[in-house]
């Protein structure tokens, strides 16, 4: 009996324990306090879970082309039912607003919004009116 309760203890913690882990908080990679907005083209975008992706080409100060990782806010359940389409982003000039990597230096980002150069804005979750942050 002892056993079996034991075994059963531990397939219930294990269970509860591994979900948890598997997601993470965006506090623990991006600065959350702070707001950075960065321009250029959209190479890829990935409608994926638990959080879409683009990679956005950027100029730096020295005009060498830099590849920013923009993680959405939002996963692609939700990213889907906003009607979210690759190929409405990619090749795409865009201007994405978001919280920067807490890594010194890098260059990536959890991003709340991105304007297209025709005036269209996508928010990528946690706006008002947006997709839930997943």
């Amino acid at each position: 009996m002892k056993r079996c309760l034991s075994a059963a203890l531990a397939v219930t913690f294990v269970v509860l324990v591994v979900p948890a882990g598997a997601h993470h908080s965006f506090n623990t990679f991006y600065d959350m306090s702070r707001t950075l907005q960065i321009e250029g083209v959209v190479k890829s975008f990935r409608l994926v879970s638990p959080h879409s992706e683009m990679i956005v080409e950027v100029a730096d100060a020295g005009g060498r082309t830099v590849e920013w990782r923009i993680t959405a806010r939002t996963g692609a359940v939700n990213a889907k039912r906003e009607g979210w389409k690759v190929e409405e982003f990619v090749g795409k000039k865009v201007k994405v607003t978001g919280n920067p990597t807490r890594r010194e230096g890098g260059t990536a980002m959890a991003a709340g919004v991105v304007a297209f150069e025709d005036g269209k804005v996508v928010c990528l979750g946690g706006c008002p009116g947006g997709p839930p942050v997943e």
